[in-house]
């Protein structure tokens, strides 16, 4: 079995290499290698404290693991080139099909990156002599099979434990946790140059080499000391996590195969007395969507994790410059997640269609349900910081972006939802696994953007207005931009319904000419609708398969270092120096001259919207060429 799945793997990963899917594997192959050589090279270096090699290796190996182990959850489920439900029907065992799949699971190119970044284990046992080289070699292959195979059974014991409300809470604050450490880890850079001149702290290095991600770097040390007993230990413990998460991943395939719905205890009836009228009838709707729906309820307990994290981690630092604005980053994430509304509820678009009047209400109704379970956190994370941290200076600031913010989520997440859907499996044929609905990062980053942008007349009017001037036009703006764009949304929802319907039913969209066919046999409750075919998420549908390899890796590029000097090197020093308080750290504009920042700033904002802007212009191009000669 382990031959055989390995050559179907490969075969699989030959017969569906797309231009498209080329481009994604040479980026990220590429990003990858460049990670991996720069381990080798904190491997490689030779510190003035000798100890600072073995913490920073130790360091980097964790965070790898750490990667692997919740990558799945930030990015989609991992790989699933070959699942266990397509080999249900084969008299196979548990454990003989987990050794094929564990096997298979060695092929790619992140198992040979990663081999890559381990190695490294015998770059610092190369001055130790043949025998601490022998250990680290073996201590590569263990590391490696350790961190593959804890892989797989994280990602089984998340899909297990994201069936409940309390599991999917749990992984939406561990997954925006990672990431906020991620995006806001440089506000530790001045502990880090401390550490690099004086050694890390005991503590430090003890966890270090405790976590199963440096038993390898462990053993290397305790050979290169002559300390085999120890080495022997390390390498023993690194075999038993192995084959004890080979077993327990085989617990849970067998499980996975066996267990098809999430919960199945009933929900209680409710009554919803005040929804007397369709609009108010769909906010009541969306409220029970938002607590009773897995994936609407992972959205918002990791838009909440995010954000806390993101604002609190700075403190160890003695940073509050983020903290009032902990609800602003809060309502920005809603937005973010909220992009696909119509998407997540499928083929139930179809109701609407067979009523008159429905989109506006629909629309309408979708917008005030977000408000009602957006806006009350964001007041609370918005005044309960400010008063903690007494930076009531901020409050001008706040009082005007607060309301664009919220007024300009409602109105783009629904106009998103409709404009760029994407089509998921419906509601009631899902597995419970939230992993197995993936994630389309190309439309959180444009949520991302567009509903920043939408506060913009509020920032400038703070920057360059009185006093009173900021408030006012965030509140107009916020109103007019939810309204105007609510509107916008239930025309083009109510003309291009049926062609909605279609791409949610099989993943495509029809041509304008083909509307009528489109819509046929939707006379009547006895409609036959065909299986979901389930999507290709992220830049493959922007139609990137007719693209030149040159265009598709630059829409691909542009797209994903966009934020780089947008946000990074744009809207956070920006904030800084509106707030008075400066962490140079990597921040481009703020090592230089007071005449050069605010420029070096504007150009690092243009040049984040010129890569935004000409990637998702250039995707477009192709989207729209796609689909014509699909016609």
């Amino acid at each position: 079995m382990v031959g055989v799945l390995i050559r179907m793997k490969l075969a699989v990963q030959r017969n569906s290499m797309t231009g498209q899917r080329t481009a994604q594997m040479i980026v990220g192959g590429a990003v990858g290698l460049a990670l991996a050589g720069a381990v080798l090279l904190l491997a490689g270096h030779h510190y003035a404290i000798e100890s600072l090699r073995f913490d920073l290796l130790g360091a980097a190996l964790a965070v790898w693991t750490v990667g692997w182990l919740l990558g799945p959850a930030l990015f989609g489920g991992g790989d699933e080139t070959l699942r266990p439900e397509h080999f249900a029907l084969h008299a196979l065992s548990p454990c003989a099909l987990t050794a094929g799949l564990a096997s298979a699971a060695f092929v790619g190119i992140t198992p040979v990156v990663t081999l890559v970044a381990f190695t490294g284990l015998v770059v610092v046992a190369a001055g130790s002599g043949p025998g601490a080289i022998a250990v680290g070699v073996l201590a590569v292959a263990l590391q490696l099979v350790f961190t593959v195979l804890s892989s797989r059974l994280v990602t089984a014991v998340l899909g297990q434990v994201m069936r409940s409300r309390p599991g999917a809470a749990l992984a939406a604050f561990v997954s925006a946790a990672v990431l906020a450490a991620l995006h806001s880890g440089w506000v530790l850079e001045p502990l880090v140059r401390a550490a690099l001149n004086t050694g890390f702290p005991s503590p430090f290095a003890t966890w270090v080499h405790a976590l199963p991600s440096g038993w390898g770097l462990t053993a290397v040390e305790a050979a290169g000391r002559g300390d085999w007993p120890a080495a022997l230990a390390a390498l023993a413990g690194l075999a038993v996590l192995g084959i004890g998460c080979l077993c327990g991943w085989a617990v849970l395939t067998q499980r996975r195969l066996t267990t098809c719905r999430a919960n199945g205890r009933p929900v209680g009836a409710t009554t919803d007395r005040w929804a007397r009228g369709p609009v108010t009838a769909v906010v009541a709707r969306e409220l029970r969507t938002y607590s009773r729906d897995l994936q609407r309820f992972h959205f918002v307990c990791f838009a909440l994790g995010y954000a806390l994290v993101f604002c609190l981690l700075p403190l160890i630092v003695g940073a509050s410059v983020f903290l009032p604005w902990t609800g602003l980053l809060f309502a920005l994430w809603m937005s973010a997640i909220s992009a696909n509304l119509y998407g997540e509820d499928g083929t139930e678009l179809w109701g609407k269609i067979m009523i008159p009047g429905a989109a506006r209400h629909d629309v309408r109704g979708r917008q005030l349900g977000w408000l009602l379970v957006t806006t009350p956190p964001t007041v609370i994370l918005t005044v309960g910081p400010v008063a903690a941290s007494g930076r009531h200076e901020q409050w001008p600031w706040l009082a005007a972006l607060v309301p664009a913010l919220l007024g300009g989520g409602a109105g783009v997440s629904v106009l998103v939802s409709v404009l760029r859907p994407v089509p998921l499996t419906d509601p009631h044929r899902r597995s419970g696994n939230l992993l197995d609905n993936g994630t389309d990062f190309t439309q959180v980053l444009l949520m991302l953007i567009l509903t920043a942008a939408t506060a913009a007349p509020a920032f400038f009017a703070v920057r360059l207005g009185p006093s009173w001037a900021g408030p006012v036009v965030g509140a107009v703006t916020g109103a007019a931009l939810a309204w105007l764009l609510g509107r916008i949304t239930a025309t083009r929802l109510q003309s291009t319904a049926p062609e909605l319907l279609h791409h949610f039913r099989t993943g495509t969209r029809p041509a304008r000419k083909g509307r009528e066919a489109a819509t046929t046999g939707l006379r009547g409750p006895d409609v036959s609708l065909p299986p979901l075919r389930r999507p290709d998420l992220g830049l493959q549908r922007l139609g990137l398969d007719l693209a030149p390899t040159t265009q598709r890796l630059y829409v691909i590029v542009s797209l994903t270092l966009c934020w780089v000097p947008l946000v990074a090197q744009g809207v956070v020093p920006a904030i800084m120096l509106s707030t008075g308080e400066v962490n140079r750290s990597w921040f481009l504009a703020l090592h230089l001259p007071d005449g050069l920042r605010w420029p070096t700033i504007i150009a690092m904002m243009g040049l984040g919207l010129v890569l935004l802007s000409t990637g998702l212009v250039t995707g477009l191009y192709y989207l729209v060429k796609s689909r014509r000669v699909r016609a």
